[in-house]
């Protein structure tokens, strides 16, 4: 068995011949060859929900089986378990598979199978840098599932020996030669969506999973990948097209990541801290007009409206900036630069970071849970800019309870804990829909009917009290 470290990214086909020319690849030999991948799971895709993957590849003649296991994965950066050999064909070697893995399969009904295969031209470097040695591969295909497929391109660098800040250092100087952004799937990954038919569909917000106990400092490495991972999985779709869905997803992402800051503040702080955190409100920033336009227009009761061409030339203006802001050079490099902080940062080795994370999640909900009680027993008689700033609050509070949600994982903390943030969830939706009929008026100068959005409002916020307390 061996440990696999490996920094990903995606990369336009456009830009491949440039990422040859870059300085560090024109530089060494490149070496290249035709891959044909097959990866198997169960129907009920046993091993992917444990976290492992199970593929054969032929490389020439030789066949090579291996078994991958998550250790933790990132925004790009991926540690895994690796374990291989040598077979005879597209066959699993049960004899060869570790222990875990027969353990899981053993006495299953539910045969493993071919889900997905590949097929890629892989070309390879060997590099040298700042003390380290990395493989750059870079991999261009297809991958396929029964009769659906979808073109791969993807650079990944693996470090051999050395330490994770080299292939971050790398991936910067290759980036400055063609665009880089950072990869969320894995190849595996990527077939099983593909298989599921949510390859290039908006993507929510998954459970972080956090498991007690747990230090502060990998709560918060967790916590912000998966918002990472959130944030990329839109980015790529509205790279592509002005989706609606995956612009708002993506601003959700980003406002959970800076929710994230402000919650683990006392163990992330420090250099850095405070300029990643403005550069996620500056992008954040970038979406904010064309969120905005989309509610409006969805509110409209269609083309006859007459507001309906002003809002949606503007719309389109709104955008042009997104597409702007997502193609420039200042959201990649802020991308990688937030994944080398959030693995290697300083604030890692310091002892805050070493500290059981229980502590800080029961202060953290207390104290924002306080806040909200100051003002959610006069929602009734709450002004437009009161309940705004109220729904931030929620959305504050909801994200860190959902954040930390794995933290009180049994009876009798967990049913109260669910209520509490489905209490959240409907009080920040309910304050939204206030927010967003008080937009609607200013716009239209049509009078909104609140009174029956207010009332629920109300319930949900006594739903949430009625559950809160669960982290003392």
């Amino acid at each position: 068995m061996s440990h696999e470290v490996e920094l990903k990214f995606d990369i336009a086909s456009e830009d491949v011949g440039r990422l040859r020319a870059s300085a560090p690849l024109a530089a060494v030999a490149a070496r290249s060859g035709d891959h044909e991948t097959a990866y198997y799971d169960t129907r009920s895709s046993a091993l992917r929900l444990a976290g492992f993957s199970l593929r054969v590849r032929r490389s020439g003649s030789r066949f090579v089986q291996t078994v991958k296991r998550k250790r933790g994965s990132a925004a790009g950066l991926f540690v895994r378990q690796e374990w291989e050999c040598d077979v005879a064909g597209f066959e699993i070697d049960r004899d060869a598979l570790p222990g875990a893995l027969k353990k899981l399969l053993a006495g299953g009904t539910d045969p493993l199978t071919a889900v997905m295969t590949t097929r890629f031209r892989r070309t390879s470097w060997q590099i040298a840098h700042k003390g380290a040695r990395i493989e750059v591969v870079l991999d261009e295909g297809v991958v396929r599932s029964g009769r659906a497929e979808t073109p791969l391109c993807e650079l990944e660098l693996e470090l051999i020996e050395g330490k994770p800040r080299a292939l971050f250092g790398l991936a910067a100087e290759i980036g400055a030669a063609a665009p880089l952004r950072l990869g969320v799937l894995t190849k595996a990954e990527r077939g099983q969506a593909l298989a599921e038919q949510r390859l290039g569909k908006p993507a929510r917000a998954e459970p972080v999973g956090l498991a007690a106990p747990v230090s502060e400092g990998e709560a918060f490495r967790a916590v912000a990948h998966a918002c990472l991972r959130h944030y990329r999985l839109n980015e790529i779709i509205l790279l592509a097209a002005r989706d609606t869905e995956a612009l708002h997803q993506a601003r959700i992402a980003l406002r959970r990541l800076r929710s994230a800051f402000s919650l683990f503040r006392p163990t992330a702080r420090g250099k850095d801290y405070q300029t990643l955190r403005d550069e996620l409100g500056w992008l954040a920033g970038q979406l904010g007009d064309a969120r905005n336009l989309d509610v409006l227009l969805a509110g409209l009761e269609g083309e006859t409206d007459p507001h309906h061409a002003r809002l949606t030339k503007a719309r389109g203006k709104a955008y042009d900036r997104v597409e702007a802001a997502l193609g420039s050079e200042r959201t990649r490099a802020l991308m990688l630069r937030l994944a080398l902080w959030i693995e290697i940062g300083p604030w890692r080795f310091r002892a805050r970071a070493g500290r059981d994370a229980s502590g800080l999640a029961a202060h953290a909900l207390e104290r924002q849970w306080r806040r909200i009680r100051r003002h959610g027993a006069k929602l009734g008689k709450a002004g437009d800019d009161e309940r705004h700033r109220l729904r931030l609050d929620v959305k504050r509070l909801r994200y860190a309870a959902e954040f930390l949600a794995g933290l009180w994982p049994k009876k009798p903390k967990a049913g109260p804990r669910d209520r509490f943030i489905e209490g959240l969830r409907d009080l920040q939706d309910r304050l939204g829909d206030l927010n967003d009929a008080a937009a609607a008026e200013a716009v239209t100068r049509q009078k909104a009917q609140t009174g029956e959005i207010a009332a629920a409002a109300d319930q949900a916020y006594r739903r949430a009290l009625s559950a809160a307390g669960y982290w003392s």
